[in-house]
C-alpha cells in the first residue's frame, strides 16, 4: 500500500489538536484517517533520534499511538488480500479514539 496524498501541516502541537480533533468529526476534516494517521508518523519520524523539548515531548506518545492503532485496526479488520489490495482512504478509526487521543493531550 502505497501512501496517501500528504496532509500539509506543520509539525506543531497546534496541528496535533486540529489533525485529532478532524479524525473525530470526519466529516468536516480535509483529510482521511489514513492521511491523518500518516502524518502523525511523519510527525513522530522528525524526533527519533532528536531531544525534543517538553512540549513535543508530550505529543510522541499520541503520534505513535494514532499510528499504530491504525496499522492494528486494518490488520484485525481486513485480509491479507483485501490489505494488498484497497486504498483505505474512505476506512475510518471509531471517533471515539480521537475523543481520547484529545482528552490525553488535555
Amino acid at each position: 500500500m502505497k501512501p496517501s496524498a500528504p496532509a500539509e501541516m506543520p509539525f506543531t502541537r497546534d496541528s496535533v489538536l486540529q489533525m485529532l480533533t478532524w479524525g473525530a468529526n470526519p466529516e468536516a476534516s480535509p483529510y482521511s484517517h489514513r492521511q491523518i494517521a500518516e502524518w502523525c508518523d511523519r510527525f513522530w519520524c522528525q524526533y527519533l533520534d532528536v531531544d525534543a523539548d517538553p512540549e513535543i515531548e508530550r505529543l510522541l506518545p499520541v503520534l505513535t499511538d494514532v499510528e499504530t492503532q491504525w496499522d492494528l485496526y486494518l490488520a484485525n479488520t481486513y485480509t491479507l488480500e483485501e490489505l494488498r489490495a484497497k486504498d483505505f482512504e474512505a476506512e475510518q478509526m471509531p471517533k471515539e479514539w480521537f475523543n481520547d487521543w484529545l482528552w490525553q493531550l488535555a
